[in-house]
Parts: structure tokens; sequence; C-alpha cells
């Protein structure tokens, strides 16, 4: 009876402390994650968390931006993440993307990983025509890019 009773308490237990966690899918330009968060995290724990899986010290371009019926939205660092307008359906799905560009991209962006989600988020832009870009200076990219691999 005993043993009964402990064993009722660690899987009540088991359930309250997995009630404390929500899941989270942050897409990359080249690759989705998967992670487990507290309830209590704020937008900057989740954001620090990516930024050290992804070894990017860079982070200052960078934001969480997730889709919220026809509009998109920023994570904010400073609130719960729960506490903001995001689907609240797990896995919640957040997009990590350049949120800022700088002036001078050769001289700003010094660390590998950080040029080279730029790169491909620039790429995307360009190709979505998102972004205008003139024959001449595709052409370039281009070359850059072939070059790159």
């Amino acid at each position: 009876m005993a043993s009964a009773l402990l064993a009722k308490m660690g899987f009540n237990s088991l359930i309250k402390k997995h009630a404390e966690y929500f899941k989270v899918k942050i897409c990359t330009m080249e690759s989705d994650m998967e992670f487990r968060c507290e309830l209590k995290w704020k937008g900057k724990d989740l954001f620090d968390l990516v930024c050290r899986t992804l070894g990017l010290r860079e982070t200052w371009f960078f934001g969480l931006r997730y889709d919220i019926k026809d509009t998109v939205a920023w994570l904010k660092m400073e609130k719960k993440v729960l506490d903001q307008e995001v689907p609240k359906e797990e896995p919640i799905t957040f997009h990590f993307l350049a949120k800022f560009y700088p002036e001078n991209a050769e001289e700003e962006l010094v660390q590998d990983i950080t040029q080279h989600l730029f790169f491909l988020q620039v790429k995307k832009k360009i190709l979505e025509e998102e972004i205008h870009c003139p024959p001449e200076a595709s052409v370039l990219l281009a070359s850059y890019a072939v070059h790159a691999k």
C-alpha cells in the first residue's frame, strides 16, 4: 500500500514537473531546433538559449519572430514568453531572423555564423523579391555564393 502511495506521489510530481514546461520550435534559415522552456522564462531566456546553441555572440542584430493572425510580431525580451500574443499550441514556432541590418556588413559582422545567417536571409529575401537587387549586384552576389561553396 505504501509503495503504491509513493508511486502515485512520484507520478503526480512528474505530472506537475512536466506542466512547468512548454515546447518551442525555432526555425533558422537552415535548420529547425526544438527546446523545452520553463513557464517562467522571459523572451531573453529563450533567445539566449538559441544564441548559445548556435554559437552566436553577435546577438544584437537578431530576434525571434512569430506569426499571429495575419501579421508578424517580434518576441519581447523583457516579458514572459507566454504572456505575449504567441500562438498557444505546442510547439510554439519562432523564426530566428535578423531584426536589424548593419550599414557595413563587411566591417560590422565579425563572426562567421553571423555572416552566414545574414547571407542566407538576404539571399531568401532577394529570391522572394522582398528586396530589390539590381542585375549587376545579383551577378556579383551569385559569384560570391559560388566562391564560398
